[in-house]
């Protein structure tokens, strides 16, 4: 399942060594059979995800120590140059995110915020703004649609379009 979610992307994206891979997995499985994690398994949901769930804090917990060992060493002397290289991309896309949010009506950043930023599934994110779960999700398939553009016009995401609700790939983009 690691391997897998490994090449999906996202946090695991990063687990693609055979070592690292390696080290999550044995810490996960450190973590999984202490004693306070073992009780706190209830049985009734499957282990995989269970497991999964403990990786993933895991990574949390390791990107965390990343950061600080970034914010106190230069790069050069870590021999972290991806994780420079890395770093430098998420601070252009925040910048970029917060332009975008500063291009939104105050009502398109306040669903931008509640979907995004506090991650509420469409009913949670329509009853605190007053509207039926239809009205916020064609607001954000607009507002989805405007920051795909957005992140285009400036290189990223080249590689995808708009089709009904969702984004895909266009053919021969890999």
């Amino acid at each position: 399942m690691l391997r897998a979610a490994a090449w999906r992307g996202g946090p695991f994206a990063h687990l693609r060594s055979a070592m690292e891979l390696e080290n999550v997995l044995l810490e996960t499985f450190a973590r999984a059979f202490e004693p306070r994690t073992r009780a706190a398994y209830d049985g009734a949901r499957p282990y995989g995800y269970f497991l999964m769930g403990i990786a993933r804090n895991v990574l949390l917990e390791q990107a965390r120590l990343r950061e600080v060992a970034v914010g106190l060493e230069p790069f050069e002397e870590t021999g972290q140059e991806e994780g420079l290289s890395q770093v430098l991309e998420d601070r252009e896309v925040e910048a970029l995110l917060a332009g975008f949010k500063e291009g939104l009506s105050q009502e398109e950043r306040r669903l931008f915020e509640l979907r995004f930023g506090e991650e509420l599934s469409q009913e949670a994110a329509a009853s605190r703004m007053g509207l039926t779960r239809i009205q916020v999700r064609r607001r954000e398939h607009r507002i989805k649609t405007r920051l795909l553009g957005f992140l285009q016009t400036r290189g990223y995401l080249q590689g995808l379009e708009v089709r009904g609700w969702s984004f895909f790939r266009r053919r021969g983009d890999r």
